[in-house]
């Protein structure tokens, strides 16, 4: 019998947070455990929760609903912490509640991170001080007002910290947080499985 290696994904969820941002990482992700099952992947997938303030319905910017399952209290049951942005993300990275999640998460050592505006949570919270990082084209260059250097790629990676560029973006940074925690081989097995071979 195999036992898998589960890597335990918290996603954060916050009103008005832009769906794709969420949905394609976690697309991306998810679909690690349907190649397991297929045989595809011998030892390891990704398993994903909604992390919100309070468990129940959040209603994202063009109007999907999801549902936070765990709340802050639970990050450090996670391996990995994934941040959306989206435009409400304007009041969550001004909530010293959600600030301080992300900061004690990011202190445990883990690997921490965001697509598009997302980034900004993590600048307030004080993670990218010092770190290269990207966002949504339209803003990647307030970063540097949090003492970032701003990068315009699709992925920037500094140590455990991930960042990705707008909204579609969030397909490469989960390209990359598999390769990063299952390898290479891999994240080419999940980018051919759903169809997304930007570099062929």
């Amino acid at each position: 019998m195999v036992i898998a290696r589960i890597i335990k994904v918290g996603v954060l969820a916050f009103p008005d947070l832009e769906e794709l941002d969420l949905t394609g990482a976690w697309e991306v992700l998810g679909a690690t455990r349907r190649l397991f099952r297929e045989g595809v992947f011998k030892d390891a997938y990704f398993e994903l929760e909604t992390i919100g303030e309070e468990r129940g319905s959040i209603k994202c910017y063009h109007d999907l609903k999801i549902l936070a399952e765990k709340t802050l209290v639970d990050l450090p049951n996670y391996d990995v912490l994934f941040v959306p942005g989206g435009p409400g993300r304007l009041n969550a990275q001004k909530d010293e509640e959600i600030l301080e999640g992300v900061r004690m998460f990011y202190q445990s050592g883990k690997v921490l991170a965001s697509v598009c505006t997302g980034a900004f949570i993590l600048a307030e919270a004080g993670i990218l001080r010092g770190k290269r990082a990207t966002s949504f084209h339209t803003v990647v260059d307030q970063l540097s007002g949090y003492g970032a250097c701003p990068i315009r790629e699709r992925v920037v990676v500094e140590g455990n910290v991930v960042t990705g560029a707008g909204i579609s973006s969030s397909l490469d940074v989960g390209l990359k947080l598999v390769e990063m925690l299952m390898g290479k081989e891999a994240a080419k097995a999940v980018s051919e499985w759903i169809e997304y071979c930007p570099s062929s």
